[in-house]
């Protein structure tokens, strides 16, 4: 279902998404606002929100975990901090809340996305270490971390990097090529944006060395597939 502002969903209280939807794509028009506090409430598996929206991603985006396989939340004015609620989504292959304004780490939460196969972050605000169970996740292939402030990477990490298939661009990463100058990262960690609640970024909802030993037992290798053509992209694309 595609929509336009003058939608019935539109309020004056901005959009409210309908139950019963399995695809929703909200991209291209003049919706802005807050992202819909029913999100958790609907079972839709695709759901593009590219436009103005000026809020942090709702928790209850935890609650699709059942449902949502693509979400791109890219080109929007989203704020806060990525809540760890992400990291339930079990059944998601597809993440893209790039060019926002999002800050704080990446939640260790978001290693238990063992179905993930492209998640895009690039873009924003957020900083810290790289969390290694990120780069751990045994179907990626595709982390976009560029122009952020992320300043540190672990060696699972760097084995994706000389894959070409992380991305680290534009940080303050030390004895990496193409980061920001020490000066441009200093000035924005001497006024850097704390998450309100700290402790969840370091909650795990799964247990990360069972799920990483199911792939690695017995020496066994599991051969790169590529990964079919995203249907939220596509439709992104045809109405650009």
């Amino acid at each position: 279902m595609r929509l336009q502002k003058t939608s019935k969903l539109w309020t004056s209280k901005g959009v409210v998404l309908p139950l019963g939807l399995e695809v929703l794509f909200l991209n291209n028009n003049k919706f802005n606002g807050t992202i819909p506090e029913n999100l958790g409430k609907t079972p839709v598996s695709y759901l593009t929100l590219a436009n103005k929206f000026t809020c942090p991603i709702p928790r209850s985006i935890g609650q699709t975990s059942e449902s949502l396989l693509e979400v791109l939340f890219l080109n929007n004015q989203l704020s806060g901090c990525l809540p760890y609620e992400i990291g339930l989504l079990k059944k998601t292959t597809t993440f893209d809340a790039s060019i926002n304004q999002l800050t704080g780490p990446i939640p260790h939460s978001f290693g238990c996305l063992q179905q993930m196969n492209q998640l895009n972050l690039s873009y924003s605000h957020l900083y810290g270490p790289v969390p290694e169970t990120v780069c751990m996740l045994p179907k990626l292939s595709a982390l976009t971390l560029n122009n952020n402030y992320f300043t540190q990477v672990g060696p699972e990490c760097r084995k994706l990097i000389l894959k070409k298939k992380l991305n680290v661009r534009m940080n303050c990463i030390l004895g990496l090529p193409s980061q920001r100058s020490p000066a441009e990262c200093d000035a924005f960690f001497s006024k850097k944006v704390k998450c309100p609640n700290e402790r969840s970024m370091r909650y795990l909802p799964c247990k990360i060395s069972q799920l990483n030993a199911e792939d690695t037992s017995k020496g066994l290798v599991t051969p790169e597939i590529a990964p079919a053509p995203s249907p939220s992209y596509a439709a992104l694309n045809r109405n650009r």
